[in-house]
């Protein structure tokens, strides 16, 4: 499990989610902490081994794009140097020169790119693998929901964020440790090329230029403009992580319209949901229009700021060239190595935009893996697998509010035996199936299994996962082909569906529920658990078909244990026993003959 509790407060273990609650973002060094602990994550696991190989061959590449930009450096000045002395010789030669240079350049960046994308693509791989793992393990989706329900679109921090960070540290961490060996290099060279120099002004005054004169002036260009750009896109940050939040949640919103598509238009809600669309799309668009003002005012500071650089180093070297010290093609060595060296200078001027949304997928990841970590601190009520027989003993379950549902709840049953869950609606039914599945976490007692075989949960709208109907009525075990599965649908009435048996579908969306909820009874017929738990798995049938599937789940699981969930009162006659909620945690146990 990828834990962030390192960073939780360490006076009262508070998480980030509630320390920082109703934030926008988190304080930098809180985001710098959680982008250095989810790149360890990964660069420190024996499966990063082929990753550092890429890493190499982008270092050594990244090397030579840095050394051949010196040659071209060089190559410029010569060039020049040509052109100002009409050399046609050397003008030629210099060609074949730039020739040979831009094919290696093509080279080089080509397959720099190609590796940094392998290298992505390696790392977001095993990334997306790992969290998915610990996502869908020891159902923490489903605890996330229970200790936060504010948790934000876990869907897309796995799809998309995910990938962003991947893609974002590659390109931001190797571009800047390149922006810093190219400074490097050509602080060296813009030093050696900024010689002393003095040049009259007006009034006779003569101003002074010491050596290095030019590097000085490209620093402090730099500095004044990363300054300024700073404080000019310093929203962009808060804004991005809006603008992804409300994109996230118009998506969402527009997803349960197609979900509930029949409902809403059973109940003529298209307006509501309209009003609905359009207030969260407004904040899409309010949220917008401020990200791009601001952007705005970035652009005419960063572009302005690009513009200038263009003829500010022509304008410092400007009184050597006018003092003869060098010749035209200096000016042009001189005005490449200033640009390299303002150019690596300014990266959080060029890439501010990109870091804030970098900082931005950092934090979302930070407040999901948070939420992650802190959900599997729920301990829920695991049952035991013992013995042959179903047992709860002594078990007390409560609501959120800790109001008491089930109080000291005592019940066996043995093989063969149905029990049926019944009582008013909101007396705790569907969480007694939660907490005997293992996934409540406010109860205590015991509850004990059979050690053989399996269970199977049947719920009220059953799980049709992507793919066909075969594997659908097989999951989650594989797709049988014996027969079984045609048979049972001819049995449940379900004859109609048998030539799209094998054909991929949305079937979830296609098929009524009650005929999702037959799907689902053919998975027990054909899984045949030890234990079956229905919570109103046939609530959408009719009576006849209802009387069928139970004559059914009798006939073919003679030895499995059924626990029943339902309202109708022709339930009872299908089970020996009847467990009935009264309400304030008491209930009343009989068999079916008494009730």
């Amino acid at each position: 499990m990828f834990k962030l509790s390192i960073f939780k407060d360490e006076s009262n273990g508070e998480s980030l989610r509630a320390k920082y609650h109703g934030a926008d973002s988190l304080p930098l060094k809180v985001s710098i902490k959680v982008c250095l602990k989810m790149i360890k994550f990964y660069w420190t696991s024996k499966d990063s081994l082929f990753s550092w190989f890429l890493l190499s061959l982008i270092v050594i590449l990244t090397s030579g794009a840095i050394y051949l930009a010196k040659v071209f450096n060089t190559w410029y000045k010569e060039f020049w140097d040509t052109v100002q002395n009409y050399d046609l010789k050397g003008f030629k030669y210099q060609l074949m020169m730039f020739a040979i240079l831009a094919t290696i350049h093509v080279v080089v960046s080509v397959y720099n790119s190609y590796l940094r994308s392998q290298l992505s693509i390696n790392w977001r791989k095993w990334f997306t693998g790992k969290v998915m793992h610990d996502y869908l393990g020891d159902s923490v989706y489903y605890k996330m929901q229970l200790e936060d329900k504010k948790t934000e679109n876990p869907d897309q921090r796995i799809s998309e964020d995910l990938g962003s960070f991947v893609s974002l540290s590659i390109s931001l961490i190797i571009g800047t440790a390149s922006d810093l060996a190219m400074l490097a290099t050509f602080g060296v060279v813009l030093w050696d090329l900024s010689y002393s120099v003095d040049m009259t002004l007006w009034n006779d005054y003569v101003l002074h230029l010491p050596d290095g004169y030019m590097l000085y002036l490209a620093i402090a260009y730099a500095l004044v403009g990363t300054l300024i750009t700073f404080y000019i896109g310093k929203p962009l940050v808060k804004l991005n992580f809006r603008q992804q939040r409300y994109e996230a949640d118009f998506r969402f919103s527009l997803i349960r319209v197609r979900e509930n598509s029949e409902s809403i238009s059973l109940y003529s809600g298209q307006v509501e949901e309209e009003q609905s669309l359009r207030c969260r799309f407004f904040s899409v668009v309010k949220n917008y229009v401020q990200l791009i003002k601001r952007e705005k005012r970035l652009g005419f500071f960063t572009l302005g700021y690009a513009q200038t650089a263009v003829i500010f180093p022509i304008l410092i070297a400007a009184p050597m060239y006018f003092a003869k010290v060098i010749t035209m093609g200096s000016i042009m060595q001189i005005s490449s190595a200033f640009g390299r060296v303002q150019d690596a200078l300014s990266t959080v001027i060029s890439r501010f935009s990109t870091w804030a949304s970098y900082k931005a997928v950092i934090d979302r990841l930070a407040l999901f893996f948070d939420s992650m970590d802190s959900s599997t601190q729920i301990e829920c009520l695991k049952p035991q697998k013992e013995g042959a027989s179903f047992k709860v003993e002594s078990l007390n379950v409560e609501n959120p509010n800790h109001e008491i549902l089930w109080k000291n709840l005592n019940f066996a049953l043995s093989d063969g035996q149905s029990l049926l869950v019944r009582g008013p609606s909101g007396c705790g039914k569907s969480t007694l199936i939660k907490t005997i599945a293992g996934l409540w976490p406010h109860a205590h007692g015991s509850i004990t299994v059979p050690d053989t075989g399996e269970s199977l949960f049947l719920s009220q709208r059953p799980y049709l996962p992507q793919g066909t109907l075969r594997q659908a009525a097989c999951y989650p075990h594989a797709s049988d082909n014996s027969g079984l599965v045609e048979s049972y649908f001819e049995k449940l009435g379900l004859s109609h569906l048998l030539e799209s048996l094998d054909i991929e579908d949305n079937y979830s969306t296609m098929l009524s529920l009650g005929e999702q909820q037959r799907i689902a009874i053919i998975r027990a017929l054909i899984i045949k658990p030890k234990l079956l738990i229905m919570d109103e798995a046939s609530s959408a049938l009719d009576e006849s078909n209802e009387d069928l599937a139970y004559n059914l789940i009798k006939e073919n699981l003679k030895t499995s244990i059924v626990l029943s969930v339902g309202h109708r009162s022709s339930l009872i006659k299908k089970h020996d026993l009847i467990l009935s909620s009264q309400g304030d945690g008491n209930y009343t146990f009989c068999s079916s003959s008494d009730a």
